[in-house]
């Protein structure tokens, strides 16, 4: 197979620009099937972003009990939070080629890494069905005939044949997404200013109403990018492996970056004005009805991104007790698993979708935020982006079956977390005397990184392998 003109953004695999389904899935994307742009990685991460969720996660922000200026704070500092982990991840894409759960062999040893696999598919499959949820809003506003479960199984099909054929289509399809959606954005804008609507009278003023609220406001926008790290090398593995890490950093935070907070910020400023516990409708009163089947279109590709790596976890998943080739059937019976069951759990929960979410959110932050912390400590200060790649697919490889120096500072983490968490069905000790406030998630972040460290140096076990150029190792 010959590499892939440059002219081609994002890394692209041949047989999809034939037109044919992606053959890959968890295996090593070879050198010479590498290729393409690290610029395209901006308008992939943009038009995935500059969608109606977003959108929706802005206003949940006002709906919380936030004034705008606060709302903006938190959405600014949970979401540059977010990607500073997110940007960090893509880069180990280009370096290793490998899906960004695969990797994770190396840290938490083959079999260790299973619970990463699992807690991965969850993440996967409740983005999707709550996007779909969105969506299906979106569009009922716009004609109330169809109902939302009926809407939800319209808007997954363009998303069913998106996924199926892959990453190169998924990468084709966001350039003109993003020059659809920030047009768009603009004209909500333009027209929201001159409906007559006052942004001050939803300011509600400079004070900041509640601090718990705060940090609940800015742990969900925080993990509405750090779960883009969970597979964002998944969409950075075909690129040339000696592409530059800052500018790989610098794409995909910037894509990130804009399109959520611009509708983010949008989300804010049209639930502050004319308040509604469905954002969608609001911006579909005042900005028009027109734009409501582009909110719903506009999380088309999301949508897509959320089964392709929720197969590439059942891949991996299955990996681990069989030998996985690569296979088109077994891409497709993945990606129709993952959407039935997003579709299930949309067409059962969409009248409850804001407490759901939120609670689903917290859940995430709870599990996902040590595994990222000891994931980057390894690859950037321990490793320093040497690894075996091979061994990342076999128990007798140089990281075993468990590594137990990342295995355990990860549960303690976990556990460490308890204390301080604030859910529907359990409040840790620790909320009341911090007056409500949820930070379970920093504390996570601590324990799992310094802990991790810790073990290294008491066991050793860095693990180091051979020299940066045949390993990929970090560099400008």
């Amino acid at each position: 197979m010959t590499e892939v003109s440059d002219q081609v953004g994002g890394g692209v695999p041949a047989e999809g620009l034939a037109g044919e389904i992606e053959s890959h899935s968890i295996d090593i994307i070879p050198d010479s099937e590498r290729g393409g742009k690290v610029s395209a990685q901006f308008t992939l991460w943009f038009a995935t972003n500059a969608n109606v969720f977003n959108f929706v996660l802005g206003g949940f922000a006002i709906l919380f009990g936030l004034n705008v200026l606060w709302a903006l704070i938190a959405m600014f500092l949970g979401t540059f939070l977010g990607l500073a982990f997110t940007s960090l991840h893509a880069v180990q894409g280009p370096r290793l080629g490998v899906p960004q759960m695969i990797q994770s062999r190396g840290q938490f040893g083959f079999y260790g890494a299973i619970f990463v696999f699992l807690a991965s598919i969850v993440l996967d499959v409740g983005y999707l069905a709550a996007q779909q949820v969105v969506q299906a809003q979106s569009l009922n506003d716009l004609t109330g005939s169809v109902s939302i479960p009926v809407w939800i199984i319209i808007v997954t099909i363009p998303a069913v044949l998106l996924a199926v054929f892959g990453y190169a289509w998924i990468h084709r399809i966001q350039p003109a997404l993003t020059v659809l959606f920030g047009a768009s954005l603009l004209a909500a804008v333009i027209l929201t200013a001159i409906s007559g609507d006052s942004l001050a009278k939803g300011m509600g003023g400079a004070h900041l109403s509640s601090f718990p609220i705060f940090i609940a406001a800015v742990g969900l926008f925080f993990m509405n990018m750090l779960s883009w790290a969970v597979y964002v090398s998944d969409y950075s593995r075909y690129l040339p492996r000696s592409v530059s890490a800052p500018r790989t950093f610098w794409s995909v935070f910037s894509g990130n970056a804009l399109g959520a907070c611009l509708y983010g910020g949008l989300g804010i400023y049209i639930t502050a004005v004319s308040p509604s516990a469905n954002s969608v409708v609001s911006i579909g009163s005042i900005a028009g009805k027109w734009i409501l089947p582009i909110l719903a279109l506009s999380l088309l590709g999301s949508d897509a991104l959320n089964a392709y790596t929720g197969m590439l976890a059942l891949e991996s998943v299955r990996s681990t007790w069989q030998k996985v080739v690569a296979s088109r059937t077994a891409r497709v019976i993945g990606l129709l698993v993952i959407f039935i069951i997003a579709t299930i759990l949309a067409e059962t929960g969409y009248k409850t979708f804001l407490t759901s979410f939120e609670n689903f959110i917290d859940v995430l932050l709870f599990f996902f935020v040590p595994w990222s912390v000891i994931n980057l400590v390894d690859f950037y200060i321990v490793k320093k982006g040497r690894y075996d790649v091979k061994s990342f697919f076999t128990p007798s490889g140089l990281y075993g079956g468990w590594r137990w120096v990342a295995l355990i500072p990860y549960v303690i983490a976990l556990g460490a977390q308890v204390p301080f968490i604030d859910q529907t069905l359990y409040v840790g000790p620790m909320v009341k005397v911090l007056g409500g406030a949820d930070i379970s998630w920093l504390v996570g972040f601590v324990v799992a990184g310094a802990g991790y460290l810790v073990a290294i140096r008491i066991t050793g076990g860095q693990i180091q392998v051979a020299a940066p150029e045949t390993q990929g190792a970090v560099s400008s």
